[in-house]
Parts: C-alpha cells; structure tokens; sequence
C-alpha cells in the first residue's frame, strides 16, 4: 500500500458519501448502541424482580408454597441462568469470527439478545424454567459482548486514537445502566409497568442490529462510504489481515496476556457485583425505594461514561510519561480505588458515605479499560478478540458464581452479611492484580507478527 493519495484515488472518493472521512466514528457510534443493547438485556431482571409483585399475587393464588419471585435460591438461579448461555455463547466465538467475521456474528448474537428479551413477560407468565430459558438467550447474545469490541477496535481505529476508541466503545457497559436502571424505575411505579421494559429494549435492540448488519463492514476498505484516505488513516501502524488463524497456544503461555486475564478476574468480579447486585445491595441494605434506586443506581454509570470520555483521550496523549507507565498506572489506579471502595462500604455505619463509596467504585473501575484492556489491545492487536473472549468467558463464571455467593453470604440481605462479602471481594481484587504492573507492555507480541 504506497503513501500517496493518487488522483485515481481521489476521483473515486468523489463518488463517495464518506462522512467527512469519518465513517470510523460513525461505526464506533453504532457499535456503542449495539454493545449497549446487549448489556442492557442483561440486567432488567436484576431490577424488575424488585417491582414484580403482580405476578405473585397473579400465580401463587391460594397455594402455599412459596413463589419462585419469594425464593432467593430460586432469583440466584434466574441472575446466574445468563451466564450458563453466555458460557455457551463464548465457546464458539473465536472461531465464528474467523470464519464468518464480526458482521455476520454480531448481528445474529444481537438478534438472539432482543428475542430473549422480548419474550420474557411471555416466559414469566408461562413460568419459573420458561424465564431460565429466556434468560439464556439473553447471555448468549451478551456473550459476543467483549470479542466484538476488540474486533472492532482494532479494526476500525487509528491506532493514535486507540484508547479513546475502545474507552468510547467500552462505555456500553455504563450506558446500558444509564438508560435501563432510571427507565426501569419509572415504568415500575407507572400504569405500563415492568413488561414494557422488555419489549422497548427488545424492539430498540432488533431495530439496531438491522441497521448494524446493513452499515457495518469488516474491513474499513470494503466500506462504500469509507475514502482511500481514511484507509491509509486506519491502517497505519497495523499489521496486515491474515488468514493464519489464532496463534492459542502461543498466547496462552504469553506472560503478558496470562497477567492480563489474571487482573480481568478480579476486576470483572468487582464491576460484575456492583452491576448485578447494586439494586439488590441499595435497595435491601441502604433502604432507597423503588425510584430512589433506579436514580441511584444510574448515576455512578452516567459518571464512569463521562470518565471514560476523558480518560480515553488522557491515554492518547498524555505524553509526559510512557504508554507502559500510562497502562500501569491507570490499571494500578482503577484496580486500587475499587478495592478501597469495597473496604469502605463494607465499614462505614453511614449511608451516605455507603453510596458515595459504591458510585466512586463504579467510576474509577471504569478507567481500567484504557489500563488492563488497553495493554490487551496493543500487546495481542489482530488476535485481541481472543484475548476478550477468554476475558468474556471468566467474566460469565463470575456472573454464574456471583449469585450462589450472594445467596450464601447474605440470605438475610443485613449489612453485616454484606460487609463480610464485600471485605473478601476486596482481597480478591486485589491478588488478582498484583501481577500486572510487573508483566505489563504495549509492544506487540511475537505471535501477532506476519510470518512467511
């Protein structure tokens, strides 16, 4: 590929509706929607089982028994069913992706996502195994979460722009609460209630991923609206596509990368258990009402967006120290706050300082993706969706585990239960995250150079 923009190339363009020569951010805005949805589904559950009570008054009728909406065993199986179809739905990506590419198997993960999602007021009146099975296809279109933003990333950024790119991207994970938790709230205490929440965000999810899989593409040279120059842009510094396939056993005997899924496990944990619990943990233990908690659950991920935004940028350009020292010190930082965090909440008597501690926690773990991640990105670069899938996969045992050891450590939802499980996720975040700053890198590993 020369330098030069050639007079040939450039009467093509002509031709060209080319955004600017900016496709690549129109992509990364679609793609934020998308990545959005799925997280999005994800979660509903975790904040209508709170405001469900027609339906036990609906079905229990005049048994006994107690309904599956009044068992904690019962709501720990429905959290944690996600992660037996994200599981399910990881195992299988990398190869998809090589062969298919991300177009073709994002848009179907999608597809599976919005269908789980739609179907669940159906699933919850039919009963306890048809919301399982629903929630299974939530997961399994979850699953794609992780590898499809890589994939993107590093196929559609600048490399000079790569942290703000993946930060951006990233921000799915705070945006899906952004917009889930308060709307959630409000649909609860309205005369439409909680199933309108499944359908919205089922149609909205459908609606995108149509309209993903007809603008996407995945080579930015292949894309109608995409210039000449914009491709010299994007490809510079990258290795070129191959058909190799994924080097695996080379990277999983890559110091670096075994360091990087070690600091994943304990940050996922500790970002997992706030998104996943952090209803349950202000609502049962710090005593906010039903509203109350869908605000005070989006307002930590409308500020961990608005860190990532400036933190992506910070990394690009922050060149008064190393892009090493950058990755270390972030992830050092991010890692570190969301222990103290933990430890904190865990302590304090007060609420305030509680919610004030959770929201910090939330906030500063979301600036390790231009740490841990980043250092992903760089060091794997054309294989970093491997990376993020075993990343994906050890996030989706921790979604399975989570929900047996909130049922174990706090069946009464006391804050002294609540203090004892947030001390030990504290000291697993923080072991699992010793390693990175000694393997840590931003050079390319050997096993993503081409070979002849």
């Amino acid at each position: 590929m020369t330098s030069s923009y050639s007079e040939a190339d450039r009467a093509v363009d002509l031709r060209k509706f080319l955004f600017a020569n900016k496709t690549r951010i129109v992509i990364l805005f679609l793609s934020l929607v998308c990545l959005s949805n799925l997280q999005a589904n994800t979660i509903t559950l975790n904040f209508t089982v709170i405001c469900m009570n027609d339906v036990i008054e609906e079905q229990k009728a005049n048994s006994t028994e107690p309904h599956w909406l009044e068992n904690q065993g019962d709501i720990s199986l429905a959290f944690s069913s996600v992660a037996f179809g994200a599981i399910a739905g990881t195992l299988p990506i990398v190869p998809l992706f090589d062969r298919f590419g991300v177009r073709y198997i994002f848009t179907i993960y999608g597809l599976v996502s919005a269908v789980g999602t739609l179907a669940m007021p159906f699933c919850v009146s039919i009963g306890f195994y048809a919301v399982l099975f629903a929630r299974m296809l939530q997961g399994a279109g979850f699953s794609v979460l992780f590898s499809a933003m890589g994939a993107i990333a590093e196929r559609w950024s600048v490399l000079a722009e790569l942290s703000t790119y993946i930060a951006i991207l990233s921000s799915s994970l705070q945006m899906s609460s952004i917009v889930t938790m308060p709307l959630a709230g409000v649909l609860c205490e309205s005369s439409l209630g909680w199933r309108a929440l499944y359908y919205f965000l089922g149609t909205f999810t459908l609606l995108s991923q149509i309209v993903f899989f007809f603008f996407y593409q995945d080579q930015p040279g292949l894309h109608r609206n995409v210039s000449h120059k914009e491709v010299r842009k994007i490809s510079i510094g990258k290795a070129p596509t191959t058909k190799t396939g994924v080097p695996y056993k080379a990277m999983c005997q890559n110091k670096v990368v075994l360091g990087i899924w070690l600091s994943a496990i304990g940050g996922n944990l500790g970002f997992m258990m706030l998104l996943q619990y952090g209803p349950t943990y202000l609502n049962k233990v710090l005593q906010l009402d039903v509203r109350e908690t869908g605000f005070a659950t989006a307002l930590p991920f409308v500020l961990a967006a608005l860190v990532k935004f400036v933190a992506g940028p910070v990394s690009d350009n922050a060149v008064c120290v190393s892009e090493r020292v950058r990755v270390i010190m972030f992830a050092t930082a991010s890692q570190g706050a969301l222990a103290v965090g933990y430890v904190v909440m865990a302590l304090t008597t007060s609420r305030e300082v509680a919610q004030i501690s959770y929201t910090a926690s939330i906030v500063m773990s979301s600036i390790n993706i231009v740490g841990v991640y980043k250092c992903a990105q760089m060091v794997a670069r054309q294989h970093v969706h491997f990376v993020f899938a075993v990343i994906s996969f050890t996030a989706c045992f921790n979604t399975l585990l989570l929900p047996l050891a909130v049922g174990f450590a706090c069946p009464d939802n006391t804050s002294e239960q609540w203090s004892r499980l947030l001390i030990g996720i504290a000291i697993i975040t923080v072991i699992t995250n010793i390693p990175f700053p000694f393997v840590a890198t931003v050079e390319p590993a050997d096993f993503t150079k081409t070979r002849v």
